[in-house]
């Protein structure tokens, strides 16, 4: 795609040693042009840095509400460390063509294919957003994706060997013995305003050696930590050494040490052996620096043939990266350490055609199959699926939601929309929602080889909804018909005294009077529950409320039970089961009902030159409280309070989800609207639905839209008149 390519691929990635040696001239765009390219990608919802004056200068009266991210993190529960013994812990390092495509937008965009979005976040612990910026703030669509799933969303502090101003970062104040400095209190602040997590600090350029003390730059890291708080993390990258030097020591050490010890973590470069591993791990011990924080880096290009005098080289030596990731990974967990993937979208830039095949034989180790080629020339002998060193076999897997929540729709971070949608879309019949991603179900990994029928699941979806769909396939022939079989979809850990309910979104795939019998599945460390599932032809909304006898009891996995298939013809493929959404959640009798409102709808048009657009704003309010219950221990956001996002629809066209209270409307969408009257349907979607008794009962989400006005443009060119529907809360 035209958006992949330019300017920013030419600058060599973070992967890339040496480069502090030999400096490349900025050849890219000019100051003048990097200006107005930034102005242009605010609209997008990207927000990045590249001078040391944007930074300090920089205040919350800077930020387009486009730049923020609304979804909370989704605490995950923290089992007992003895759990996660023999895993390690994944932390990602995104840097996928110099990031910040259009794909990444806040604001849905036609595509014609897919690009990555990482379907294993239960596997990932956190995930760096990284580009060639002095400052990188993760677009929105990434951190409420990773925040979904209970990923942490980080930015990147780097400072490169063409960066002007570097000694500015070490600028700093005194009072009283104590040190006080400017960029590391706007760091701070920019990671509790945009809504992420953190940042990784890599510095890739010596301080002049009149700024210089490793002291000094110690404290700005411990004022940089102090500041985030303890909810947020900091890490240092292996680059810059007590020394100032610029030295890749591929190990933690006494040259990096006090650094990490200043953030609480570090990543180091890829290039390390075992023995460096076992060193770091003997030391952070000793220094009581828990191993858990020791990433070490493992470069998955470097299974890619490289030139002779620049070898790339990654654990193992011989062949690592690649679709050999996970023998660094496995490596990592045998010793308690955890493990920093730097570009885990390889298998997108690498190959282009069979870009999601060559991911799940990274992470799964699935088979390639002979026709996929690559730039190497040698693709079936150099990138060979390692089915024994798959990641998902030693990486941390976390548990799908939180302690007393879990919530799917199945979305995948690219959808479908209907041929009306298609003119503002480019013609094209997909669009990206990268920031729509749900929680998706774990990997297959059970193998129904020895059976004679195996299950398995597909992600579909249309232009009115996504699902999971189950299917049954026949293996071989067998005597007598099948008994049970189970499909893992969900790890949880949650537990069964919190008066917990299962809701589920589901559509029998059967014939009426068929005999089989398909169910959802609750396991706990004693039992396992059968969910019922209704066999009707359109979905629909089932309750169940649970009710275990023995408060020790956890709830461990989530999944498909079938029995009674009959035997069929091999390779014959039965429909089972549509799965639209799957809730579960705590009901508290201490929280009544709240109603809400959308309130003060209008449009304007903003900016000017290139940055001109048309923008639908709204508000909502609290209108009242009901009687009912309403579930607890749900997430909250700071924007947009109890709503996840809203889906708004303006003269019939879907939109798609929206994550704050405002949209930029595209301009062949005005242009197409001008000068008729349009009806603007914004309808609240809640994180948790609040339903009173009477809806609860016949599975209603909304109740009937009011007609509000809408304030006009006060511009010639934009739409004569307006109107605006508005929902009620789901």
């Amino acid at each position: 795609m035209a958006y992949l390519l330019g300017w920013k691929d030419i600058l060599r990635p973070i992967r890339d040693g040496y480069r502090h040696l030999f400096p490349t001239p900025d050849t890219g765009p000019t100051p003048e042009e990097r200006r107005k390219q930034r102005e242009l990608d605010r609209l997008k919802g990207f927000a990045y840095f590249d001078t040391f004056d944007q930074v300090e200068n920089w205040t919350e009266a800077d930020c387009d509400p486009l730049q923020r991210a609304n979804t909370p993190l989704l605490q995950r529960k923290d089992r007992d460390p003895n759990y996660y013994v023999g895993t390690a812990r994944t932390l990602l390092i995104h840097d996928y063509s110099g990031n910040y495509h259009d794909y990444e937008s806040v604001h849905a965009v036609g595509v014609e294919k897919e690009f990555y979005s990482c379907e294993y976040l239960q596997f990932v612990d956190t995930f760096i957003y990284f580009s060639h910026k002095l400052a990188c703030v993760p677009p929105p669509t990434w951190t409420n994706t990773l925040h979904r799933n209970g990923v942490e969303a980080l930015g990147t502090m780097l400072i490169e060997p063409q960066t002007e101003g570097s000694e500015r970062l070490l600028e700093h104040t005194v009072d009283e013995g104590t040190l006080s400095f400017p960029v590391a209190n706007k760091l701070a602040y920019m990671a509790t305003h945009f809504g992420f997590d953190g940042w990784l600090i890599n510095i890739e350029k010596p301080f002049s050696s009149g700024t210089w003390k490793a002291e000094i730059l110690e404290a700005f890291l411990q004022q940089l930590k102090a500041e985030l708080g303890e909810s947020k993390k900091l890490i240092w990258y292996d680059a810059l050494t007590t020394s100032n030097k610029i030295a890749y020591q591929n190990t933690l050490n006494s040259s990096n040490f006090q650094f990490a010890a200043a953030c609480g973590n570090i990543l180091t470069n890829y290039c390390w052996k075992e023995a460096d591993a076992e060193k770091s791990l003997q030391l952070a011990l000793g220094k009581e620096l828990l191993s858990q924080s020791i990433f070490f880096g493992i470069d998955v290009w470097a299974q890619n043939k490289s030139s002779f005098t620049h070898p790339r080289v990654t654990y193992p030596e011989y062949g690592g990266g690649g679709t050999n990731t996970g023998v660094a990974v496995d490596e990592l967990s045998r010793l308690g350490l955890s493990a920093g993937i730097f570009a885990p979208a390889w298998s997108y830039e690498h190959f282009p055609d069979n870009e999601r095949a060559v991911e799940r034989a990274v992470w799964e180790g699935t088979p390639i199959t002979k026709d996929v080629e690559c730039t190497c020339g040698d693709c079936e002998l150099r990138h060979r699926p390692n089915k024994d060193f798959a990641i998902i076999r030693t990486a941390t897997e976390w548990p799908a939601g939180s302690e007393y929540f879990f919530y799917t729709d199945f979305n995948r971070a690219f959808g479908i929309h209907g041929d009306e949608e298609k003119d503002i879309f480019d013609a094209h019949s997909r669009h990206a929602q990268l920031g729509s991603q749900s929680i998706l179900p774990r990997p297959i990994t059970r193998h129904f080889d020895n059976e004679a029928i195996g299950l398995s699941y597909r992600l579909s979806s249309n232009a009115i909804t996504a699902c999971l769909a189950i299917e049954a396939t026949q293996k071989h022939l067998a005597d007598d018909g099948n008994g049970e079989l189970s499909l893992p979809l969900y790890t949880l850990d949650m537990p069964t005294d919190a008066f917990l309910q299962v809701e589920t979104y589901t559509r029998s795939l059967l014939p009426e009077m068929s005999s089989v019998h398909v169910s959802l599945y609750l396991k706990t460390s004693k039992t396992v529950c059968l969910l019922p599932v209704a066999k009707a032809a359109s979905l629909q909304w089932m309750t169940n409320s649970l009710n275990y006898q023995d408060p020790e009891e956890r709830i461990e996995e989530l999944g498909v039970c079938v029995r009674g298939l009959p035997v069929a013809e091999v390779g014959y493929i039965t429909q089972l089961l549509e799965i639209a959404e799957l809730r579960i959640s705590p009901t508290s009798p201490e929280q009544p009902l709240q109603s809400y409102s959308i309130v003060q709808v209008k449009v304007e048009c903003r900016g000017e030159g290139e940055t001109r657009h048309t923008r639908l704003c709204w508000n909502y309010e609290t209108v009242e409280k009901a009687e009912g219950r309403a579930t607890g221990g749900i997430p909250r956001s700071e924007i947009t309070g109890p709503f996840s996002y809203y889906s708004v629809r303006v003269d019939g066209i879907e939109l798609g989800k929206v994550y704050g209270m405002e949209c930029i409307l595209s301009k062949r969408l005005v242009t197409r609207l001008t000068g008729r009257e349009v009806q603007v349907d914004i309808r609240e979607e809640a994180i948790e639905p609040v339903y009173d008794a009477e809806e609860k009962d016949n599975g209603d989400h909304a109740e009937d839209v009011e007609e509000d006005e809408l304030d006009g443009l006060g511009d010639k060119g934009a739409w004569s008149q307006c109107s605006g529907n508005t929902g009620a809360a789901a």
